[in-house]
């Protein structure tokens, strides 16, 4: 790259609670700086939040996406993580394979301008920190952006420590659920279980490998001993509460087996009437585990990007719209409104 290069900048900036703004600009890459031509950015759960509530936005305006891959050069691309650790806390020096629980992490567009940009720019300090990865191919992976959220599954996953011909319930049948159980079927679990309110997320469960499907329903009458039949009411090795909803959270305790691990994997509200309740001989009794885990590192990224250059998952089945900057918003509406599953903006 030439010094001081200077590129047109055309980017979405978040500039308030759900306001959003189209601008382009001349920008001047430094000696000190890495220039990404986006080719294609997925827009997370936490865009969402960012959007409507405006957490962990330090300040505005600021350009979001996180999951982000595209071009350094011709023939060469990278495909990023999102978490940055600082590299000099206690976890940073101490537990050095769990990057993705730094006690100061810089988040890639929440803390600087992500990737809702036709470039993405980064300091090549801050990058030899960042996960990612280079790959050279003529062709860009399509879906290369998503190994950020699918290192995010392949964690979860990981950390509930589901063996072949295990049982699995996902409660929750969003895009992340639907990856656990896709990631499921890979690792050939037994029962794949996927539970949720609606039918269409279901059904594109089953393609994707899950074995029992359970609606729920406001009344949701025996619905424990109806998820729990698969498994002649011995529970679940691995339980994943794949959403933000504190009652999801309950059941999943209720629906693991004898030395099962329960993932409170989705994060809810900061509120104080969302506090967990259980039995706790739920867990005295069955000797399980309850745990959570919390975005991704370089290993995960690495296992991510390898399941997705082979083709592993049907992304097809979950991606429902490309999104461009002239119905971004339009867009984001219907992913907040439950009528679309996973947005992948292109330039």
């Amino acid at each position: 790259m030439s010094k001081n290069k200077v590129i047109s900048k055309k980017s979405i900036y978040l500039t308030g609670i759900n306001k959003f703004k189209i601008n382009e600009k001349l920008r001047k890459i430094n000696k000190d700086e890495v220039l990404v031509k986006v080719d294609s950015c997925g827009v997370c759960s936490s865009d969402l939040k960012f959007i409507y509530t405006g957490s962990r936005i330090k300040k505005y305006p600021i350009v979001l996406g996180h999951e982000i891959s595209g071009s350094i050069k011709k023939n060469t691309h990278i495909v990023f993580g999102a978490e940055i650790p600082c590299g000099k806390c206690n976890v940073c020096k101490n537990l050095r394979n769990n990057s993705n629980l730094c006690d100061n992490p810089i988040s890639v567009g929440s803390n600087f301008d992500g990737g809702f940009s036709n470039y993405f720019i980064i300091k090549k300090r801050i990058l030899s920190r960042t996960p990612h990865i280079i790959y050279k191919a003529k062709k860009k992976l399509k879906y290369a952006a998503l190994a950020e959220s699918l290192a995010c599954v392949i964690n979860g996953l990981e950390i509930t420590n589901l063996k072949r011909q295990q049982n699995i319930a996902i409660i929750g049948a969003g895009y992340m659920g639907l990856l656990f159980v896709a990631l499921s079927k890979i690792k050939k679990a037994k029962n794949i279980c996927a539970i949720d309110f609606n039918q269409k997320r279901l059904k594109i469960a089953k393609k994707l490998g899950a074995t029992k499907l359970v609606k729920l329903t406001k009344k949701n009458k025996n619905l424990v001993n109806k998820i729990l039949k698969p498994t002649n009411n011995n529970g679940y090795n691995a339980v994943i509460s794949a959403n933000s909803n504190i009652k999801a959270h309950e059941l999943a305790c209720e629906l693991v087996s004898k030395k099962g691990v329960i993932n409170l994997f989705g994060g809810i509200p900061k509120d104080n009437n969302n506090k967990l309740k259980l039995d706790s001989n739920l867990l005295h009794y069955k000797e399980a585990v309850i745990t959570g885990s919390f975005s991704s590192n370089q290993k995960h990224l690495e296992k991510a990007f390898s399941l997705i250059k082979n083709k592993s998952i049907e992304f097809s089945q979950i991606v429902t719209s490309i999104v461009k900057y002239e119905n971004f918003k339009k867009k984001i509406d219907l992913l907040k409104n439950k009528k679309e599953i996973k947005l992948i903006f292109k330039p």
